[in-house]
């Protein structure tokens, strides 16, 4: 009998990541695993550099993850929205909706975090607008949602902070520069909110499955 592992190809993407979440700066997710204000609020960018699904290419390609949960993440009953870049074909729609959702398996956080939520709405084929500048980056999908973020100033000297959290174990990101979003705010009938001056993370993470 066929294992469900086999069924699944081979993939893997190195990509550039933007995380914005309600939590205040640092996250203390990352440390008990417990958001600042009792619930989880997240908009998250991955742009693909480089990555494959089987034969299926995955460079370039953006997506953004919205998300939301009333307690922590590990409590579950969450719900979260995908939004693809509408660059991606339908080979390339369905390898980042598999990938995402956890179906795909793989040392990446997603087939974990795909337990924990109870909504799973229709994932939307957007145009996607980036700047990537490291902790100075932003995304933001026309109508729908809007992401800047800073860095971290010297409050006395007014000098950019290098600010940065090293987790080897980390689930998502091993090493990630700390910073803090200007704006953070999506409006769409399931998900509206607004956490601008929270916290924000940049980083580049690889992951590969099954």
């Amino acid at each position: 009998m066929t294992s469900t592992t086999t069924q699944i190809p081979k993939w893997s993407f190195k990509a550039d990541y933007v995380e914005t979440c309600n939590c205040d700066y640092g996250c203390p997710c990352n440390f008990i695993g417990f958001p600042t204000y009792g619930s989880c609020h997240a908009l998250v960018l991955f742009h693909i550099r480089s990555g494959s699904y089987g034969d299926t290419s995955l460079d370039g390609l953006d997506f953004i993850a919205a998300q939301y949960w009333p307690k922590a993440i590990h409590e579950g009953n969450g719900t979260t929205q995908l939004f693809i870049t509408n660059k991606a074909n339908e080979e390339q729609r369905q390898a980042l909706i598999k990938i995402y959702l956890g179906q795909a398996k793989g040392d990446a956080p997603f087939a974990l975090f795909a337990g924990t939520f109870k909504y799973i709405l229709e994932p939307q084929l957007v145009d996607i607008k980036i700047n990537l500048n490291g902790k100075k980056s932003s995304f933001s999908v026309p109508g729908v949602m809007d992401v800047q973020t800073e860095a971290f100033a010297n409050p006395v000297t007014g000098e950019q902070q290098d600010t940065r959290i090293q987790l080897p174990k980390g689930l998502v990101w091993k090493l990630a520069e700390a910073a803090k979003s200007k704006i953070m705010r999506i409006t769409t009938q399931s998900l509206n909110f607004d956490h601008s001056g929270q916290n924000a993370f940049y980083a580049v993470v690889e992951y590969k499955g099954p």
